[in-house]
């Protein structure tokens, strides 16, 4: 292997340009076990492997472990499960509020959880992941701005102004149909576009940015807004400022949690929060947990809008609803 490594460091030459190739290897023992293997369960282990050193990092040689077959077993169960999840009615929608300084409601990001009959509650961290992998991710796109459609109709008859942050897959977003289908959504749910926020990731800008511009650029129009979730965490989110028609920037909790203590995370805190004044961007600052944060970050922008523990935690949606407009809610931890 280390020769492997070795033969492949060595920049290739294409075009007077040097090109180097990483070298990624799965390996499984045979025969590991007295236990008969065909050809197919023998690849299929080398092939785990191989995604495990992937996942990784890449680089380096992985050999296959009993517990990557059991990790694909749980997986394949789950992306199982996740697909009769909707019919089967096992998905929940969660809301958390964005809070002013003031300690109003603004607005809330819609959550999405998932109710397993034998497992339980299951983390977004664990099956949003498989989704992404498959074209479930849109099937759960759609599932769950339907269901927002829903809530802000109920929120209206309760006499709540409810504005929704959600998170949009870049895989849904690429689709050719997602803006005629949230266009023609808008339109028969009779929703107010300017109570959306759209939440996507730098990882959608990666590629064809113009199409993604054009694409923002029309939904736009309707009076739909853009957000740019963990920002401060890629390479280019000043660059996609410019060029793109967002109107939010969600700075990542893992800045927000040591600022108060950590000069250069205090020093990044305040680099976004002036380039976003000069821009006429809203702030929201996500992981506010304690009254520290809270308050070194009101010391930043008297216009900064708090998401975190310290405020409330991620609830169904019917029971922040049922308290929504009144100002000692049950459900907030303050």
């Amino acid at each position: 292997m280390d020769h492997c490594q070795h033969l492949f460091s060595t920049p290739f030459m294409i075009d007077d340009e040097p090109v180097v190739v990483g070298v990624s290897v799965g390996v499984v023992r045979f025969p590991e076990t007295e236990t008969r293997l065909s050809a197919d369960e023998i690849f299929q282990r080398a092939n785990m492997a191989l995604t495990h050193s992937r996942l990784e990092g890449g680089g380096h040689l992985s050999f296959y472990e009993t517990k990557m077959s059991n990790a694909a077993a749980h997986r394949f169960k789950l992306e199982r499960d996740l697909k009769r999840a909707v019919e089967k009615k096992e998905l929940r929608l969660f809301m958390q509020p964005q809070f002013n300084v003031a300690g109003e409601k603004v607005a809330a990001e819609l959550l999405l959880r998932w109710e397993h009959p034998e497992l339980g509650m299951i983390s977004p961290a664990e099956f949003i992941p498989i989704a992404e992998s498959s074209n479930l991710i849109v099937d759960l796109g759609e599932w769950v701005m339907n269901q927002a459609a829903q809530l802000l109709h109920l929120a209206r008859q309760k006499g709540i102004s409810l504005h929704l942050s959600i998170n949009i897959s870049p895989r849904h977003f690429a689709k050719s149909s997602f803006v005629p289908w949230l266009n023609n959504l808008v339109k028969e749910q009779k929703i107010d576009p300017k109570s959306l926020v759209l939440e996507v990731t730098e990882g959608l800008f990666l590629h064809n940015l113009d199409s993604v511009s054009e694409k923002m650029r029309s939904l736009r129009t309707l009076g739909i807004e853009f957000s740019i979730d963990d920002f401060g965490t890629g390479y280019s989110s000043l660059a996609y400022l410019k060029r793109l028609p967002v109107n939010e920037i969600k700075i990542d909790k893992a800045f927000v949690q040591d600022a108060p203590q950590d000069a250069d995370d205090a020093a990044l805190i305040d680099a976004l929060l002036a380039v976003a004044e000069k821009m006429q961007l809203r702030v929201v600052a996500e992981g506010v947990e304690t009254f520290e944060q809270a308050d070194f970050l009101k010391q930043c922008s008297q216009s900064i809008i708090y998401q975190g523990y310290l405020f409330g935690r991620p609830a169904p949606v019917e029971e922040w609803l049922a308290f929504w407009n009144q100002p000692d809610c049950p459900l907030s931890n303050r």
